[in-house]
């Protein structure tokens, strides 16, 4: 691993990714949850198409509306990684996730819900809303830390990204 710019870690060295690094930090991450309880401590939710099934596209702006009840007992987040490298898109704002502590900052919907945008350019007035991928594939991933039962059964439905206009 590299520490960059943004005082975290990369993978990509310009010439190449180091995928070993990746790996055992992907190993690390997930393999101690496993052993301490039968139901993983994260779950991940990637959407690789919109609501219509077309794939997610470089320079195309995105919005997803996150209900105001996750099924989680700690929280969720939302990271826009770069599908080409599956590397963060690092941007002038450093915002590469939202989450549900950054609530406060957002602006929420009359039903407690908030919609996330994610793309090239942010909605006038929702900036605090918005992930830019800097004309990256981008590889929209929620994470939800303490999932509940519901994300299991099927009685949650994560909703579908919606191409803005």
């Amino acid at each position: 691993m590299l520490a960059d710019d943004n005082r975290t870690f990369s993978f990509d060295y310009g010439s190449y990714i180091d995928i070993d690094a990746r790996g055992a930090l992907w190993a690390s991450a997930t393999l101690l949850p496993s052993v301490v309880s039968n139901r993983p401590a994260t779950e991940y939710l990637a959407s690789i198409a919109d609501e219509n099934g077309n794939p997610l596209l470089p320079g195309k702006d995105y919005k997803v509306t996150v209900p105001p009840n996750m099924p989680i007992q700690q929280f969720w987040a939302l990271t826009v990684y770069d599908r080409a490298t599956f590397a963060l898109i690092y941007n002038e704002l450093n915002r590469t996730t939202l989450s549900s502590y950054d609530l406060n900052k957002m602006k929420k919907n009359n039903d407690g819900s908030v919609t996330i945008y994610v793309g090239s350019k942010a909605p006038k007035g929702l900036e605090t809303n918005w992930i830019p991928t800097e004309g990256k594939k981008p590889l929209p991933t929620f994470r939800f830390y303490g999932p509940t039962e519901s994300l299991y059964d099927g009685s949650f439905k994560m909703p579908d990204f919606k191409m803005v206009k």
